[in-house]
């Protein structure tokens, strides 16, 4: 059993390094990410949000075997590491060689893409979003070369499972399995195999999809923070194209014009790549190429998954997390025909602007755990300071007979504003949710519970309090506090 296992363990303890390695900045950082807020002050877990049953049951049993949550990281993060080189290390054996370097290498742009680097700012979300991709891609083990029944059986299950996981840990990987299967199309059509035995287990697998998506629909479904509401049939078709142009349009806005040349110019590298290491004639090339060309273009809106289908579909980072998964598979792919004999110059070439790519993001891993860090320490001096303020302006009785409501929010910290016109993605990263200090942001947990305020104060903001016309109890220089009656409203400048 053990030698079965053996040949997996050193590339799998290469692409772990690799990850543990590009989130050092990160966990030095030791930033509490958006949920983490208010996962840290409460306890709160999963179990009311979004159906994420998946997510308490990991929390529980694999990090602190307790209902309410702690702050144990970078633990927490490390198992979202194992889980995160399990997924790419899957990527590798469906789609290439596990003893390739260069594979190994390709494969860190399932986890490190500014996209889904996100996930892994989070110390509580993350283990349990690694976790949802790895059941993503994990059901495709279970193809082989026959389609019988057994097979067929033990697919499905396997799908059904991983599925209805992920929908209950992190809906937005669902979409990487189906750019998996999508894959799989793309590499039998490459390496000449027969697609009827693999359009069984495709068969199977959309069966499996609509399955686990009925299952879940049925479980009690909490109010959300976000539509769900699909495209009309007389939309659908304008409604899926706008979304993919939204997509599009994501990423060239949200990528640094080095991730966008490199990213390019992969890819064409990629499509030259397909063609030389063809050995047929100029006939198969061509289709060969264009095959790969056609799956560049499917395979995106594939990762978007059932957001495709939304009428208010998201754009936000987060949403976007399967693209690291597209460009790992056309690369890997895109090499995968190189042989020993093959010029050394033309693959080193070709394969270039994929590694250089994969070290930019790399590189960036270190450049926003660096961002977080000097943001929080910004932001947590200005906290301070209106803490301070409402401090000396009210007494604790005095505050707790008031409505309160917070104008305005913290900027970016000088030097992460640079950071963030070098690399767009940054500001949509460090966001209100971090530097806001209205009732409904991240950013005010802090002042509301770090600084000694009670939260039942906070609990009484309303957004139609009218200050403009009050009486100026504070002016300093972070900020102003404006009284009318038992309005209380605070300006931050």
């Amino acid at each position: 059993m053990l030698k079965k296992y053996k040949p997996f363990l050193k590339p799998f303890l290469i692409v772990f390094a690799l990850y543990c390695i590009s989130m050092l900045a990160i966990w030095r950082s030791g930033v509490s990410f958006i949920d983490d807020n208010g996962r840290a002050f409460t306890g709160k877990g999963w179990t009311s949000d979004f159906n994420r049953y998946s997510s308490s049951i990991l929390s529980f049993f694999l990090i602190q075997l307790n209902t309410s949550l702690v702050d144990i990281s970078p633990w927490s993060q490390i198992i979202a590491m194992v889980f995160l080189a399990a997924a790419s290390l899957l990527i590798v054996y469906y789609f290439g060689d596990i003893k390739n370097r260069l594979h190994l290498i390709l494969s860190l742009l399932v986890g490190l893409t500014p996209f889904t680097l996100v996930c892994w700012l989070y110390k509580f979300d993350a283990p349990c979003m690694a976790m949802a991709l790895l059941t993503s891609v994990a059901p495709f083990l279970f193809i082989k070369e026959k389609a019988d029944k057994k097979n067929l059986i033990k697919f499905s299950a396997a799908s059904v499972v991983g599925l209805f996981i992920t929908l209950t840990s992190y809906q937005a990987f669902s979409g990487v399995y189906l750019l998996v299967a999508l894959s799989f199309i793309l590499k039998y059509f490459l390496d000449g195999k027969k697609l009827r035995p693999l359009l069984a287990y495709l068969g199977c697998g959309l069966a499996s999809f609509i399955m686990a998506g009925i299952v879940f629909k049925l479980l009690p479904e909490p109010s959300g923070y976000r539509s769900i509401e699909v495209l009309s049939f007389s939309e659908l078709i304008p409604g899926i194209f706008k979304n993919i142009a939204n997509i599009y349009k994501q990423i060239f806005a949200s990528f640094a014009p080095s991730w966008r040349i490199f990213t390019i110019l992969s890819l064409v590298c990629a499509a030259i790549a397909i063609f030389i290491s063809t050995k047929e004639k100029i006939k198969q090339k061509i289709l060969n190429t264009v095959a790969f060309i056609l799956f560049l273009i499917l395979a995106v809106p594939f990762s978007y998954g059932i957001y495709l289908l939304l009428a208010d579909a998201p754009t936000n980072p987060r949403s976007l997390i399967g693209v690291g998964s597209v460009l790992a598979v056309a690369f890997i792919i895109a090499t995968n025909g190189f042989t020993k004999k093959q010029n050394i110059y033309a693959k080193v070439a070709l394969a270039a602007p994929a590694v250089i790519l994969v070290y930019l993001f790399f590189v960036y891993s270190f450049a926003i755990g660096n961002a977080l860090a000097d943001q929080y320490e910004y932001s947590s001096n200005i906290n301070a300071a209106v803490a301070d303020s409402i401090a000396q302006t009210y007494s604790r009785e005095e505050l707790a007979t008031k409505k309160l409501k917070i104008h305005g929010d913290i900027s970016l910290a000088p030097n992460v504003q640079h950071v963030s016109d070098l690399y767009p993605i940054t500001a949509q990263i460090i966001d209100e949710f971090q530097t806001g200090l209205s009732y409904t942001a991240w950013g005010s947990w802090r002042l509301r519970f770090g600084y000694g305020l009670e939260y039942d104060h906070y609990s009484l903001l309303e957004q139609d309090l009218n200050c403009a016309d009050g009486t100026v109890k504070y002016d300093g220089y972070y900020n102003t506090i404006i009284e009318d009656d038992d309005a209380v409203c605070i300006e931050i400048k």
